[in-house]
């Protein structure tokens, strides 16, 4: 039995299938070397504030873009005929701070007074990393940390990771290639010492992976996208709208054309 997710042609194709509640996988994994991002959408009157958030904790945060009040649509140099409100796989709807559940679109909560925020997603170089021959052996699941971020008004809270385990061989290459991504996140920020992360059950995961890590590999933990949903439920807003964890949406922005040379200021 074929067990292997669907591709895609274009990251269109990706999001075309989202709209029609055609898919059954995460999107990411339907194609290679495209930026995914995760979704964030409120009302105006907190925009700002969770704007100066992004900017304050940018490796968990790194706000690729936000749209004016009201607009549904993506910004066409980020992903061509792209609705918010359809084009992810799966939602996650708060209200005060309860996830009331997922739905498949959101046309029908979208109102003229909502901003949406667009957030880089570590998952938009596993593709990269694939093709290097530098596949993860498990992973990426995702953790809770007791590490906070720089609050800003209503929004605080822990800092989420994305854990992935590599051969000692190739965890360095991992690690220094991933670091010029600053828009997804950037390179590890801890590396085989969950205990620092206040992780103490390694099986507690918020979004679990099948099996475990092979003997002998290394575990590299990256800031995750996952922080913002999990902010949004401290907040307490009376809406917001999250993606579902592993559902980020696909742009149409190659991924290595965000690579940066110069990285030593980042982190």
């Amino acid at each position: 039995m074929n067990t292997s997710p669907p591709r895609f042609d274009t990251p269109l194709d990706v999001r075309l299938a989202c709209r029609r509640d055609a898919l059954s996988v995460f999107p990411s994994t339907t194609i290679d070397g495209f930026l995914a991002v995760n979704l964030v959408m409120m009302d105006r009157d907190h925009a700002g504030e969770f704007e100066t958030f992004c900017e304050r904790n940018p490796r968990a945060c790194p706000l690729i873009a936000m749209t004016e009040p009201g607009q549904p649509f993506a910004p066409a140099t980020l992903a061509a005929d792209c609705d918010l409100r359809t084009d992810l796989r799966s939602y996650d709807v708060l209200r005060d701070g309860r996830n009331t559940g997922s739905v498949p679109e959101v046309a029908g909560l979208f109102n003229e007074r909502i901003v949406s925020f667009l957030i880089g997603s570590s998952v938009s170089f596993d593709g990269l990393l694939a093709q290097r021959g530098w596949r993860a052996g498990f992973g990426p699941c995702i953790y809770l940390t007791t590490v906070e971020c720089e609050p800003v008004g209503p929004f605080r809270g822990p800092l989420a990771v994305t854990m992935r385990s590599f051969p000692p061989a190739i965890a360095d290459e991992v690690a220094e290639f991933t670091s010029h991504f600053p828009r997804c996140h950037g390179g590890p920020i801890c590396r085989d010492r969950p205990d620092e992360l206040g992780i103490l059950d390694e099986r507690d995961q918020l979004l679990p992976w099948p099996g475990w890590v092979p003997a002998g590999e290394e575990k590299l933990y990256w800031a995750c996208g996952i922080t913002p949903s999990r902010v949004a439920i401290a907040a307490r807003l009376p809406l917001m709208i999250v993606h579902t964890p592993g559902n980020a949406l696909v742009t149409d922005i190659p991924t290595m054309s965000l690579y940066e040379e110069d990285v030593s200021g980042s982190g």
